[in-house]
């Protein structure tokens, strides 16, 4: 696919690289097959593997039907689970590359704690999934389907799980939840109370010896930071360590030469603590630059994933720590936007983040972080920057993003647009409401709003505002009865008093991006286009108010962004950033084709156009955060 109807594909993607790298790492894995060396992370933008010690990462998405990932576990023969924030739960017997979902009761769906693979995966194709919920789920045909496997225990919210390495004798498990901890002798087909159900603290982790056959030791963590031991199979347990750290305990790692050297380390907030007795005593090892939410290990070699600072990598068993991150990365960006030459990028979590020189380094903004999480942007000025933080209200920036001044205490506002003369500006709400500002938004009122009671998912300004006095709302309606969810596109021709409805689409999406064409001078706002679900609408501008709907990729994947450069009905090229790569039409949207020469990523949530002027390049921002460009001239 080219760029224009007369390019040849002759120009490529450039990778710029990422905002940031880093982001939560939910849960982690190392490879048990020494013929593929490989590290695994979850994310909540998929998987990610490095298949040279950490040095490197790539991002793992194909055939993942959400990226939003909680947990992840290699079984002893490399097969892969991971289990998602929506109770989803996939498997990948090629060691990461591609995924396949597994069929789980929507009735047991629940966010995934923790997974976990058989020891004897490859006789028994069995693994298990604790949720927060959904109680202990169990999948005995490798993945294919999952069903419950909590009976026995009184709880749906399992915190975590463990499981004795060798079952040639005893299939031994254990399963902490809000009422105790649980054991199970026959792979988790039947449950039982240990003697810690009488304990008033909450497990949120458990490790097993190596040699359980022979010690019968497990350890149990709590979320108020107490160490329990227990050397007899659970019957009985100790208190080994009160307040252990500054925090919850976890997780827990139990080294495999646990025998001779005795050792255990646990992730107790930020700190990494050390015992080379069992756990009788600690020390403080390291403390990392974020709360510690995994630990996993291979000898000497363990990882931790981190909130918000990717994974660290320890090879002396957890006394030292190095940032193993560059190239990961999972943040949360939303969407891009040029603004006075520089490309900025915003996230509910991130903030707002600048790009200092063109292709150089990232900075993140201060003075937004009480107001976070971020739900709303209208980023087109340099003077005159808007944000919306959903508990606090519009922000206001006069410098560039370099301070911020609050200017309307009202919550849930997630639409922002601004005028192209600066002055004029419209917030949307979740609850319908819509706003106005006639002073480049230093002061808010109320107006009026032709979707009470509609959620408000985006506002867009006809460029050409001065003269058609154009403004369109993008609107989700929930569905009632036998009436699907649906997506509806309003328009105002006198600068937001009236209102029509234009166009609805059915979809359980809970956006609308609203784009008018670029390069446009006659009758821009009558040529908008927008991207909602699977699908790109276009107006059929030769009957009155009839829009056409298209599906952009033929897979079904979500079109997060849209942007048209050109007269729509005379050769306006279209792009869609989407689930499954970038898409470009040379035909108005009637058709589409993949535009992937030179990407390097599957997923992308955000494309825009930025130049002097006239367009000059593409900048398309992937899922995680790592931005390409794709020069249109030259």
């Amino acid at each position: 696919m080219s760029a224009s109807k007369g390019d040849s594909q002759t120009k490529r993607w450039e990778y710029r690289g990422p905002i940031s790298t880093g982001g939560t790492v939910f849960s982690l894995a190392i490879s048990p097959v020494p013929s593929v060396p490989a590290y695994w992370a979850a994310t909540s933008c998929g998987v990610f593997i490095s298949r040279d010690g950490g040095q490197t990462w790539a991002q793992s998405l194909r055939g993942l039907t959400t990226p939003l990932l909680s947990a992840i576990g290699v079984a002893p023969n490399g097969a892969l689970f991971a289990g998602a924030l929506d109770g989803d739960l996939f498997v990948s017997l090629d060691f990461g590359l591609t995924w396949k979902a597994g069929l789980v009761p929507q009735e047991l769906k629940a966010t995934v704690t923790a997974v976990l693979a058989s020891p004897k995966f490859s006789e028994d194709g069995t693994a298990f999934a604790a949720t927060d919920g959904g109680g202990l789920l169990a999948t005995r045909n490798s993945g294919n389907s999952w069903e419950d496997s909590s009976f026995g225990i009184g709880d749906a919210t399992i915190l975590a799980v463990a499981a004795a390495p060798d079952w040639s004798r005893s299939e031994t498990m254990f399963a902490a939840t809000p009422d105790g901890i649980f054991i199970s002798r026959n792979g988790g087909r039947a449950w039982r109370e240990t003697g810690f159900t009488e304990a008033e603290e909450t497990v949120s982790a458990l490790a097993v010896s190596p040699m359980f056959d022979q010690d019968q030791t497990v350890f149990a963590g709590t979320e108020e930071g107490t160490l329990y031991r227990s050397r007899d199979g659970g019957r009985r347990w100790e208190a080994l360590q009160e307040n252990l750290g500054q925090g919850p305990i976890n997780c827990l790692w139990v080294a495999p030469d646990f025998a001779e050297s005795r050792r255990l380390v646990a992730g107790v907030g930020a700190e990494v603590l050390i015992s080379t007795d069992a756990g009788e005593t600690w020390r403080p090892a390291a403390r990392l630059p974020g709360t510690i939410l995994s630990l996993t290990g291979d000898g000497p070699v363990l990882l931790a994933g981190l909130y918000d600072a990717g994974v660290w990598k320890s090879t002396d068993g957890g006394e030292t720590w190095a940032s193993i991150s560059t190239g990961l990365a999972a943040r949360g960006f939303a969407s891009l936007a040029s603004v006075g030459g520089r490309l900025y990028a915003i996230g509910p979590q991130e903030g707002l983040w600048r790009e200092e020189a063109s292709g150089g380094p990232w900075r993140r903004l201060t003075g937004l972080d009480a107001y976070l999480p971020l739900s709303g942007r209208a980023l087109h000025r340099p003077d005159n920057l808007l944000v919306a933080g959903q508990e606090h209200g519009i922000l206001r920036s006069t410098d560039g993003g370099e301070t911020w001044a609050l200017v309307c205490e009202r919550q849930n506002v997630q639409a922002l647009a601004l005028a192209p003369d600066g002055l004029l500006a419209w917030a949307g709400t979740a609850d319908g409401q819509l706003l106005a500002s006639r002073d480049g938004g230093q002061t808010w009122q109320e107006a009026g709003t032709p979707a009470g009671g509609q959620e408000i998912l985006s506002i867009a300004v006809s460029p050409a505002f001065a003269h058609d006095r154009t403004l369109f709302l993008g609107t989700h309606i929930p569905g009632t009865g036998n009436t699907p969810a649906r997506v509806a596109l309003w328009r105002s021709r006198d600068g937001g008093e009236t209102w029509q409805q234009l166009t609805t689409q059915t979809t359980d999406a809970r956006w609308v991006d609203i784009a008018m064409p670029i390069g446009v001078l006659d009758e821009v706002a009558s040529q908008a286009v927008l991207a909602t679900g699977a699908y790109c609408l276009r107006p059929l501008r030769r009957a009155k108010d009839v829009w056409i709907s298209s599906r952009v990729d033929p897979k079904g994947a979500n079109v997060l962004s849209v942007l048209a450069i050109g007269e729509i009905d005379h050769g306006a090229v279209l792009y869609a950033a989407t689930g499954n790569g970038i898409f470009a039409s040379i035909d108005s949207g009637r058709t589409w084709q993949p535009f992937s020469e030179g990407l390097g990523a599957d997923s992308f949530i955000s494309i825009i156009a930025a130049g002097n002027g006239q367009p000059e390049a593409l900048y398309a921002l992937s899922l995680g955060g790592i931005v390409w460009r794709y020069a249109l001239n030259g």
